[in-house]
C-alpha cells in the first residue's frame, strides 16, 4: 500500500480508538485494517501501537509518527486543492456499477443531474447484481453493500438500510404469519442468489443473538428484483432491503413479518480502487451521491 494510504489508515485507527471503528469509517474490514497497520510497523521496524483486549494505545514512536503523518496529509490535501482549483472543469469518463433496483430508482436519476452540473464528465452505468471485479473490469466506482475486504479497494459509506421479511396480505391470510424464523421452513420463500440454485442465507437477530439461516426457496432468481415481484403476486416471503420494498409496504401491497428478529442494518458503500483515491471525478461523484441517498 502507498505510504500516504498507510498514514490515512493509521490516523483513522487512532482517531476512532480501534480497528473495528476505523474499518466502519473507511468501509474496510477490521482484519484488513489490522494487516495494514502491521505492515506499516514491519516496514518501519518499530511498534506504533500497543494492543490490549479493549483498545490500542500509541507508543512514543507512534505519537511521533501520528504528528508527522497529520502534517504530511494536511500538506497533500492543500496541494491537491490548489491543483483542483486550477482544473475548474473536470472531464473524462466514469465507469460506475450498481445493483439494478438501486441503480434504476436512484443512481440513474442522480447521474442525470450530475452530468448537467459537470458537462465534461461522461458516465457509463452498468446495472448488475453480481460483485464485479472492479479493478480488472475497469470500474471507477461500485455501489454495493457490505464491508470492503479487498486491500486494493477503499470505500466511503453511503447509507444504512433495514433488512426486512415481507409478503403480500393475500399470501399471509392463506398461509399464516410466521412468528419465528424457524417457521420459514413451512413457507414458500422467494430467494435471490447470484448462483443458479435455490438456496440463500437470510440473517436474523442482532448482536450476540444474530444468526444466519439457510433458506431453501420455492422460487429463486439471479435478479434481485424478481423476489419482490413474486411477493407482490402473492407467491411467498422474501427478505429485502427496506428501500426495495418501502413503497409497497406503505401502500399496503406488502406487509413486514418477523420484525422482532430483524437483523442489524446493512451498510452500502461507494467503492473505488485505492490507486484512484485522488481522482477528482470520483471524489465529486461520491461527494454529490452521499446526500442524494441519505434518505434511504
Amino acid at each position: 500500500m502507498h505510504p500516504v494510504g498507510e498514514m490515512e489508515v493509521f490516523i483513522e485507527v487512532v482517531r476512532h480508538g480501534g480497528f473495528s471503528a476505523a474499518g466502519r469509517r473507511l468501509g474496510i474490514a477490521p482484519s484488513v485494517i489490522a494487516d495494514r497497520v502491521a505492515g506499516l510497523e514491519k516496514r518501519l521496524g518499530v511498534r506504533l501501537l500497543t494492543r490490549t483486549t479493549r483498545r490500542q494505545a500509541l507508543t512514543e514512536a507512534g505519537a511521533i509518527y501520528l504528528d508527522e503523518a497529520r502534517a504530511i496529509l494536511a500538506s497533500v490535501a492543500d496541494m491537491e486543492q490548489r491543483v483542483a482549483d486550477k482544473a475548474a472543469s473536470p472531464s473524462g469518463v466514469l465507469k460506475v456499477t450498481a445493483p439494478p433496483p438501486l441503480g434504476r430508482r436512484w443512481i440513474a436519476p442522480f447521474i442525470g443531474g450530475f452530468v448537467k452540473r459537470y458537462p465534461d464528465i461522461s458516465v457509463h452505468l452498468t446495472l448488475d447484481d453480481r460483485f464485479a471485479d472492479i479493478v480488472h473490469e475497469g470500474f471507477d466506482i461500485a455501489i454495493r453493500g457490505g464491508p470492503v475486504v479487498d486491500s486494493s479497494l477503499i470505500g466511503r459509506r453511503l447509507f444504512e438500510t433495514r433488512r426486512v421479511v415481507v409478503a403480500g396480505p393475500d399470501y399471509l391470510a392463506l398461509r399464516g404469519i410466521p412468528t419465528s424464523p424457524d417457521q420459514l421452513a413451512d413457507h414458500s420463500c422467494l430467494v435471490f442468489n447470484s448462483d443458479p440454485h435455490l438456496h440463500a442465507e437470510w440473517r436474523f437477530g442482532r448482536g450476540d443473538a444474530a444468526r444466519n439461516l439457510r433458506i431453501t426457496g420455492a422460487l429463486a432468481a439471479t435478479n434481485s428484483e424478481l423476489p419482490v415481484i413474486w411477493a407482490l403476486a402473492g407467491l411467498g416471503l422474501t427478505q429485502k432491503s427496506w428501500w426495495e420494498v418501502a413503497e409497497h409496504v406503505h401502500a399496503g401491497r406488502l406487509m413486514t413479518v418477523l420484525d422482532d428478529d430483524e437483523p442489524d442494518p446493512a451498510t452500502f458503500f461507494a467503492i473505488h480502487p485505492v490507486g484512484r483515491s485522488q481522482s477528482r471525478k470520483i471524489a465529486l461523484f461520491i461527494d454529490a451521491l452521499i446526500p442524494a441517498l441519505r434518505h434511504l
